[in-house]
C-alpha cells in the first residue's frame, strides 16, 4: 500500500484516470444511447399512479439511435422494431454514428464536437457527403423506420397531428415502437404520451398518463413552471400543456364514435 502511495504512482494513477474520463466524455455518446426508457420498466416511486395498459403498449424512447446499443437493450423483443424518428432537422449517420454526435449542422458547436469530427472524419468541417439517411441505417440494422415531424417547443400543424393519428391507427397490435429525437426528451416525451393517450384514454386519466410517463423518464408535459436556465418559455410550456390536454379530449370523443379526424375536431369543436 505504501509503495502504491508514492507520489510518482499517485501521479500516474491520477493522470490515467483523468485521461480515461476525458475519453469517455468525448466518445461514450458515440456508441451508447441516453435517456432510454421502455413502458416495461419498473417505476420506482411511492406516488400512486394508474398503470392500466402501460405494460401492454410495447414502446420505448430515447436519444438519437445507436443501433447496436438499441439491439442490446431491446434483445428481448422478438418482433420487428419500428424506429419512429422525431428529428426535423438535417441528420443521419456517419460511419454508423448519429450525425447529432458531431453537432451537424450547428454553426457554433462546442469544442468537443470539433475533436469528434476530426477523429472520425479527418476534418472539423461538416461532411454532409458522408451522412447516410437514418432510414437506410435503420434498414441496414434490421429495423423498420418511420418519420413523424412533431414539435415540442412549437405546436405541430393540424395536418401533422392527422398524420400521427393515422400512423397510430396503422400500427399492428403487437408492434414494438421506439420513439426518439435528439436528446430523448421534448419530442420523444410528446410522442410517447400521445401514443399512451391513443392506446389508453379514456380508461386512464390524462394526469395519470403524464405522471407515469414522467416517472419513466419523460418530461412532465403538464408542468408549466419555467426552469432556471431552461430552454422553454412560459408561453411554450402553456401551449404544450394545452395541446396535450386537447389531444386527450379529442381521443376520448373519437373512441366514443364521434369526430375521427383531429383537424375536423379542431375546426368544429375547438378545445376549451
Amino acid at each position: 500500500m505504501k509503495k502504491f502511495l508514492r507520489p510518482r504512482n499517485l501521479l500516474v494513477f491520477v493522470g490515467l484516470s483523468s485521461f480515461i474520463g476525458f475519453m469517455l466524455f468525448l466518445f461514450f455518446e458515440a456508441y451508447f444511447s441516453g435517456n432510454f426508457r421502455t413502458t416495461q420498466d419498473k417505476i420506482w416511486s411511492t406516488q400512486q399512479v394508474n398503470l392500466t395498459g402501460l405494460r401492454e403498449m410495447r414502446a420505448s424512447g430515447g436519444t438519437s439511435v445507436r443501433f447496436p446499443d438499441l439491439k442490446r437493450k431491446l434483445s428481448h423483443v422478438k418482433e420487428n422494431i419500428l424506429i419512429v424518428d422525431g428529428i426535423n432537422e438535417f441528420h443521419g449517420y456517419v460511419k454508423g454514428i448519429p450525425s447529432t454526435f458531431f453537432a451537424y449542422p450547428n454553426p457554433h458547436p462546442h469544442w468537443k464536437y470539433h475533436i469528434r469530427r476530426w477523429v472520425f472524419t479527418g476534418t472539423t468541417a461538416v461532411r454532409s457527403d458522408l451522412v447516410i439517411p437514418e432510414s437506410e441505417e435503420a434498414k441496414k440494422n434490421g429495423f423498420l423506420y418511420a418519420h413523424l415531424k412533431v414539435g415540442s417547443k412549437f405546436i405541430s400543424s393540424d395536418e401533422t397531428i392527422d398524420a400521427v393519428v393515422n400512423f397510430f391507427d396503422s400500427l399492428p397490435k403487437d408492434a414494438w415502437v421506439h420513439f426518439h429525437c435528439h436528446y430523448g426528451k421534448g419530442r420523444t416525451s410528446i410522442m410517447l404520451i400521445m401514443y399512451d393517450i391513443f392506446k389508453n384514454a379514456p380508461h386512464v386519466s390524462l394526469n395519470d398518463i403524464v405522471k407515469r410517463q414522467h416517472l419513466l423518464g419523460s418530461e412532465d408535459l403538464l408542468n408549466t413552471v419555467v426552469w432556471r436556465k431552461g430552454s422553454y418559455t412560459k408561453e411554450q410550456l402553456l401551449d404544450r400543456a394545452a395541446f396535450i390536454t386537447a389531444f386527450y379530449n379529442f381521443i376520448c370523443q373519437r373512441k366514443a364514435g364521434e369526430i375521427q379526424k383531429w383537424s375536423t375536431w379542431k375546426r368544429i369543436a375547438p378545445p376549451r
